[in-house]
C-alpha cells in the first residue's frame, strides 16, 4: 500500500467530522501521450478514456497489473468527446460537444447510432443541444446532460427519439427575490427574476438501473438518485458539498462523489457519510492530491480512478483492510443483516470509537436480540431519533407491565384508608386537623400572586397595573430572568426527541440573545410605535405586560419538557399541540394586554402591531447596517496600524 498525503475523516458523535484509519490510499498514476482528457468510465477491467485532444475514445484492457493493452474507437468520427459510458451489453455512448451530437457504439467500434438536436417542441427551440455526459439504462433510455439546459436530463429511447425531460431541479427562492418580486416593475422582474434551476453536472447508472445525477453548486440536493417517477429518492446527506463535479456507484450500492478540489465524499445508500478522503495540490504534483479533479470511476474490486483534467492524469486509489472492513459491514446494515454485520462492526469499534454509524448498527443489533436498554444508548449515541425513540417504546412498555400492578395496589390501598378515615371523621373517633394559614409578606411573592391575574383577567390586570401600580419593575425583571432559566431548565430535563440531543451543550450567551431579542426588540418597537399613535401606554407597562403576557409559556413550558420524558415520535403531538396552545394562549394574551395599555379598540390594536413588526425590521436592518461600518471601520484602523509598524520596521 501507498502513502497517503492527506487525512481520511468520518462522521463522529455529534456530526462532527472526525479523523479515522486511511480507507483509501494512492496506488499508481497513469499518465498519457494527450493533454486533454474530459472523461473516464471503467467498465469490465477496461478503463475508457474521452481523449479530447485526439479525438477519440481511448481503451485500457488491464490485462494484469503490470501489463495493459490499448485499443481505439471513434477516430474520424468524433470532433471533441466529453462524457463517456458503456452499458452492461459493451454498447460505449460519447457526448460530443463540438459535433453537438451523442455517439453510439458497438463493442467493435462501429458506429450504430448518432443523436443530435431534436425538432420535438417539448425539447425547445430555444435549447442548444451540447451534449457534456451521457449514460444509459437496460431498456436502451439515453439520458444527457446538456449545456445550459435547466430543464433536466434529456432522454431518448433506443432509436434516439427524443422522449422528454428528467430529473430537473427544483429553483432556489430566497428572500431577496421575494423582496425584489414584490418592488420591481414587470420590466425589472422580466429582466432581472427569471428564476432558473441549475443544471445537473453528470449523471450515472447504477447495477439496480436507478439513474443518479450530481449538480455543482447546490449542497443540500447536489445528490440525487430518482425512481421511474423522475422522484428524487436519496436521502438527505449527513454532510455535503457545493463543489461536487461527478459520481459513480459500485455494485454495492456504495456512493463515491468527487469534488473539484479533489476531495472523494463516500456515502451509503441512506446518505450516511462513511469517509471523505483526498485533497488539492497547489505547489507540488504529488500522488494522491489534485489541480483540478474532474471525474471518478470505480471497480467492484475497490479500486478508484480519478482524472485530474488539468495535467491529464488519473490517479489509482486501493482501499485498505480497514476500508474493506467498513464497506462490507455498511453493505449488511443496508441490507438489514444487523446480526450477520455484529462481529464487524464490533471490530470497527475497537478500531475507531468515534464511527457514528458503528453506534447506528449496534443499536439495531441490540434491538434485534431485544436488548433494548443497550440499544436505547447506542441509539443515543448515534443521534438516531427514530432508533431512540422505538427502543424507549419497549423500555417504557416493560416498565409499565412491572409498575401498573403495584401502582394499582397502592391506590386502592389508599382509598380504602381514606374511606376508613372518613368513617371514623362522621362517627367523632378521630378529629378533623385545622389547616394552619400561611401568611404571604413577602413583597416579591405578593406581586407574583397578582400576576395570576393576567391568567385570570388580563383586562383588570392591566387596569390594576396602570392605575395602581401592583408590579414593579423588580418583578417585570424577575419574571424576564425566569424566562431564561426555563429555557435552560427546558433544554435539561426535555427528552431529546424534541428539544435535541445536543440540547445539554448550552452556549449560555447564545441563548441568553435568543431568548431576549425578540422580546427587547418588541418592547422597544411597540414604545416607539405608540409614542407616535399617541398609545397611553408607558414603557414600563410595555416591558411589564409583554412578559406578563408569556406566563402561560413561565407556567406550563417546563412540565411538558417533563413529560416528554415520557413520550415517543409516535405521541409527539402531545408536546406540538400543548406548545400550539401555550404559544397561542400568549399571544392572544399579548393581544389583549396591549390593547388595554394603550387604551386602543381592536383595529388600532391591529394597526399598532402591524407597526411594531416594521418598526422591528427597520431596526434590525440599521443595527446590520451600523454592524458592517463598525467592522469595515475596525478593519481600515487595523491596516493602517500594521501599515505603520510596518513601516517603523522597515526604518
Amino acid at each position: 500500500m501507498g502513502y497517503a498525503p492527506y487525512y481520511t475523516y468520518t462522521l463522529g458523535i455529534g456530526d462532527n467530522l472526525v479523523r479515522t484509519q486511511d480507507a483509501f490510499v494512492p496506488w499508481r498514476k497513469l499518465v498519457f501521450d494527450t493533454s486533454s482528457i474530459s472523461d473516464i468510465f471503467w467498465h469490465k477491467g477496461k478503463l475508457y478514456i474521452s481523449d479530447s485532444q485526439n479525438a477519440r475514445i481511448e481503451i485500457i484492457n488491464f490485462a494484469s497489473e503490470d501489463r495493459t493493452t490499448v485499443s481505439y474507437v471513434g477516430e474520424g468520427t468524433l470532433t471533441n468527446p466529453d462524457g463517456i459510458y458503456v452499458d452492461e451489453n459493451d454498447y460505449i455512448y460519447v457526448a460530443d460537444s463540438w459535433a453537438q451530437s451523442v455517439y453510439k457504439f458497438a463493442p467493435d467500434g462501429n458506429l450504430v447510432l448518432t443523436i443530435s438536436k431534436p425538432d420535438s417542441p417539448i425539447y425547445g427551440r430555444l435549447n442548444d443541444f451540447i451534449p457534456l455526459k451521457v449514460a444509459a439504462d437496460r431498456r436502451g433510455n439515453i439520458y444527457v446532460v446538456c449545456q445550459g439546459v435547466t430543464n433536466g436530463l434529456a432522454v431518448f429511447n433506443k432509436d434516439g427519439r427524443f422522449l422528454s425531460f428528467f430529473g430537473a431541479n427544483t429553483p432556489k427562492v430566497t428572500l431577496r427575490m421575494v423582496l425584489q418580486r414584490l418592488i420591481f416593475t414587470e420590466s425589472q422582474r422580466a429582466q432581472l427574476l427569471k428564476i432558473r434551476p441549475p443544471s445537473p453536472t453528470s449523471v450515472t447508472i447504477d447495477h439496480t438501473n436507478a439513474v443518479w445525477t450530481i449538480t455543482q453548486g447546490l449542497k443540500e440536493d447536489a445528490i440525487k438518485r430518482f425512481n421511474v417517477a423522475g422522484v428524487n429518492i436519496y436521502p438527505k446527506l449527513s454532510l455535503s458539498n457545493d463543489k461536487f463535479v461527478d459520481i459513480d456507484v459500485d455494485s454495492l450500492g456504495t456512493v463515491y462523489a468527487l469534488t473539484a478540489d479533489g476531495l472523494v465524499y463516500v456515502y451509503d445508500l441512506l446518505g450516511n457519510l462513511i469517509f471523505v478522503f483526498g485533497g488539492q495540490s497547489f505547489y507540488e504534483n504529488r500522488l494522491g492530491l489534485f489541480r483540478s479533479a474532474s471525474a471518478i470511476a470505480v471497480t467492484d474490486d475497490g479500486r478508484i480512478f480519478v482524472l485530474d483534467k488539468e495535467d491529464g492524469t488519473v490517479t489509482i486509489f486501493r482501499i485498505t483492510f480497514f476500508g474493506k472492513l467498513v464497506l462490507k459491514g455498511v453493505y449488511y446494515y443496508n441490507q438489514g443483516m444487523y446480526l450477520e454485520s455484529e462481529k464487524i462492526w464490533r471490530d470497527i469499534q475497537k478500531t475507531n470509537s468515534a464511527f457514528v454509524l458503528t453506534y447506528k448498527v449496534l443499536g439495531n443489533v441490540e434491538f434485534k436480540k431485544e436488548n433494548y436498554t443497550k440499544a436505547f444508548e447506542y441509539f443515543r449515541l448515534a443521534r438516531d431519533a427514530k432508533g431512540y425513540s422505538d427502543a424507549f417504546w419497549y423500555i417504557r412498555n416493560i416498565w409499565l407491565q412491572k409498575t401498573v400492578g403495584p401502582v394499582f395496589f397502592v391506590l386502592v390501598f389508599l382509598a380504602i384508608a381514606d374511606l376508613i378515615r372518613t368513617i371514623l371523621l362522621r362517627q367523632g373517633f378521630i378529629k378533623k386537623r385545622e389547616k394552619k394559614a400561611i401568611k404571604m409578606d413577602n413583597f416579591l411573592i405578593k406581586q407574583l400572586r397578582y400576576t395570576w391575574l393576567f391568567i385570570k383577567n388580563p383586562f383588570d390586570a392591566v387596569y390594576e397595573m396602570k392605575r395602581h401600580d401592583r408590579i414593579s419593575w423588580f418583578t417585570g425583571i424577575f419574571l424576564y430572568l425566569l424566562l431564561y432559566a426555563e429555557n435552560v431548565i427546558i433544554r435539561i430535563i426535555g427528552s431529546p426527541l424534541f428539544v435535541g440531543f445536543d440540547a445539554r451543550k448550552i452556549n449560555f450567551l447564545g441563548l441568553f440573545v435568543d431568548t431576549y431579542r425578540l422580546f427587547f426588540l418588541f418592547v422597544l418597537s411597540n414604545f416607539l410605535v405608540s409614542e407616535i399613535s399617541e398609545g397611553e401606554g408607558k414603557f414600563k407597562h410595555i416591558f411589564i405586560g409583554t412578559i406578563a403576557s408569556f406566563l402561560p409559556y413561565l407556567l406550563f413550558s417546563v412540565p411538558l419538557a417533563l413529560i416528554t420524558n415520557l413520550l415517543t415520535l409516535n405521541e409527539s403531538f402531545i408536546y406540538t399541540f400543548g406548545m400550539q396552545i401555550i404559544w397561542g394562549w400568549s399571544f392572544v394574551l399579548l393581544f389583549i394586554v396591549i390593547a388595554q395599555v394603550h387604551n386602543f379598540s381592536f383595529g388600532e390594536t391591529v394597526r399598532n402591531f402591524l407597526l411594531t413588526i416594521f418598526a422591528m425590521i427597520l431596526i434590525t436592518i440599521l443595527l446590520v447596517i451600523i454592524a458592517v461600518l463598525v467592522r469595515e471601520e475596525f478593519s481600515f484602523l487595523t491596516s493602517i496600524f500594521e501599515e505603520l509598524i510596518y513601516r517603523v520596521k522597515v526604518k
